[in-house]
């Protein structure tokens, strides 16, 4: 695999793969295994299918563009508004949330995590070093992405491969499925498969071949399916279900658990959560810089990045300092912002440039298998999903 498309790998799996990851079996684990997987490659499938409605609308309208001008010029401009305030909710939500766990873990490994202004202090050193790498520019972001996104990979294969002692097959294949909690699973798994408002910065750096953007996204979904289904193997595989419920949603109470008192692993899966926040703030952010960009219509020279470079963090960082409880607890509404984005808004431009296509009898350079049956059955998981984060 070519070295750009590589890096392009690395930023689609490493925004999908967040630090919540640890937090998988607490939110699914009352499912059990064998259904917890199968819901892992349905939302799986769903991402992958949807990435690609999102990928082919992009390439039509104008590789590169953010979803503000794609949805401007497919929906128009009620459509826009929608998916800017949707998706820039989203992202500066979830910054605020990556901002605030970093200071967290940086205080705790300093021994400063007990003083709220020490872990202050952390959070604003961590972003503005995030700043100085997005102020450099999308090559940067990329590599340093990459090298981090490998890293991550490296600490979680040591991690999972002295946990895998522990697991019990006998405690999978007993455990009883508790389907009161399946509906909201539903909304939490398709968040672990988000990573669709970073494909128009994939396409900036990798060009229009679809076969290569094709594989991109497949490669991109597919590491992080298969490092869920080894967790979720692990962990459900060491502690019974009856002791999940009992830990009120820890994911430090189940990590304690599995490792079994083992600083060494503690500290190795403590570098894994530190790694994988910082390569999803990657790609959130990049996808946030370029949404400003393009909305605000700010170019690319050395003072329009500092500007745009500002305008991504100065909030992000007022918001983590003064309200981060406020910004972290919007999360809960990021399964329905999620479904609009990632779902609804693909399947709707899609079809409708389909359907231009065909009344003009033209081409279309590439176009996502299923036909309407598949954006039909999209759309409706998307509906279902965006239900669901509400009941």
């Amino acid at each position: 695999m070519k070295s750009q498309s590589l890096d392009a790998v690395c930023v689609v799996a490493g925004t999908t793969i967040g630090a919540g990851m640890l937090g998988l079996p607490m939110a699914i684990g009352f499912l059990g295994f064998k259904v917890s997987m199968v819901l892992l490659l349905v939302m799986w499938a769903l991402a992958f299918y949807t990435s690609l409605l999102l990928l082919e609308v992009n390439l039509q309208v104008g590789a590169g563009l953010n979803v503000n001008m794609m949805v401007k010029k497919v929906l128009g401009r009620w459509g826009q508004i929608i998916a800017v305030v949707c998706l820039a909710f989203l992202l500066y939500a979830v910054l605020v949330a990556y901002v605030t766990a970093m200071g967290g873990i940086i205080a705790r490994a300093i021994g400063v995590n007990g003083d709220p202004f020490s872990t202050g202090v952390c959070a604003v050193v961590f972003a503005a070093v995030m700043a100085v790498i997005m102020f450099l520019g999308t090559n940067t972001i990329v590599r340093c992405n990459s090298l981090l996104f490998l890293s991550m990979l490296g600490a979680m294969a040591i991690a999972f491969a002295t946990l895998s002692t522990t697991v019990d097959v006998g405690v999978l294949v007993s455990s009883t499925p508790d389907y009161k909690y399946l509906v909201g699973a539903i909304p939490v798994l398709f968040a672990s498969f988000s990573f669709h408002f970073c494909i128009p910065s994939v396409t900036t750096v990798v060009g229009t071949n679809t076969r290569q953007l094709v594989k991109i996204m497949f490669w991109g979904t597919l590491l992080p399916l298969l490092c869920y289904m080894l967790w979720l193997f692990l962990s459900l595989g060491s502690v019974p279900i009856d002791q999940i419920v009992h830990m009120s949603g820890s994911v430090d109470s189940l990590i304690k658990s599995m490792c079994n008192g083992s600083v060494v692993i503690q500290t190795i899966l403590s570098i894994f959560a530190a790694f994988a926040l910082i390569t999803s703030f990657f790609g959130v952010a990049l996808s946030l810089f370029d949404l400003m960009a393009e909305t605000l219509n700010r170019g690319n020279t050395g003072k329009e990045r500092l500007g745009t470079t500002f305008i991504v963090f100065v909030p992000v960082l007022i918001a983590s300092l003064l309200a981060p409880g406020g910004f972290i607890a919007a999360l809960a509404h990021a399964g329905a912002a999620l479904a609009v984005i990632c779902i609804l808004l693909p399947c709707a431009m899609s079809y409708k440039l389909r359907r231009e296509a065909k009344a003009a009898a033209k081409q279309i350079a590439y176009m996502t298998p299923g036909g309407s049956m598949g954006i039909a059955t999209a759309a409706v998981c998307g509906v279902v999903i965006l239900v669901a984060n509400y009941i």
